[in-house]
């Protein structure tokens, strides 16, 4: 790849990307997006703006889970009342590998970082289709914590281009 950047996580955003791949083994995340922004602090970025990019890859290395949840819902009827709370639900160890391999068809609405020790710590907000209903999307949390982490592209897109 043309572009690498290392440690920098908090140099791009992540909002409103697609996720069109999501690797994980051997204590290493490898996530492919569409549509992430190279913000102007980036030391790979030689511009003054925000840039946007066309396929990213971020590497992440020793990664931890530290959550997996599946974010809840509320239903109001048409006068604010509740009817029915469905509450949020951690996801155990057992079944993390089968929601993981659903992240790649989902959507990240927002990236939360958190200070740790040693290392980095984010949360990623992802929206992901349903199978029975593709207009319905379950929505996850994925908080990370890792040592080192690598972005890697190949070019920069104008702003109007398609992802």
């Amino acid at each position: 790849m043309k572009f690498q950047a290392v440690d920098e996580i908090n140099q791009f955003s992540f909002d409103d990307s697609v996720i069109t791949e999501f690797k994980a083994a051997a204590g290493e995340v490898e996530i492919t997006f569409a549509g992430a922004i190279v913000r102007a602090g980036n030391s790979q970025n030689r511009r003054f703006q925000d840039m946007p990019c066309g396929e990213i890859i971020l590497k992440m290395e020793n990664v931890r889970i530290a959550r997996l949840m599946k974010e809840g819902m509320k239903y109001y009827d048409a006068d604010g009342t509740l009817q029915r709370e469905i509450p949020d639900e951690d996801i155990p160890v057992p079944a993390q590998d089968a929601v993981l391999r659903r992240l790649s068809e989902g959507t990240v609405f927002t990236v939360v970082e958190d200070s740790v020790e040693q290392g980095y710590a984010c949360e990623f907000g992802i929206d992901v289709p349903r199978d029975e209903d593709e207009e319905e999307v379950d929505t996850f949390w994925l908080c990370l914590t890792f040592d080192h982490s690598t972005a890697m592209w190949d070019r920069y897109r104008a702003p109007e281009e398609s992802v």
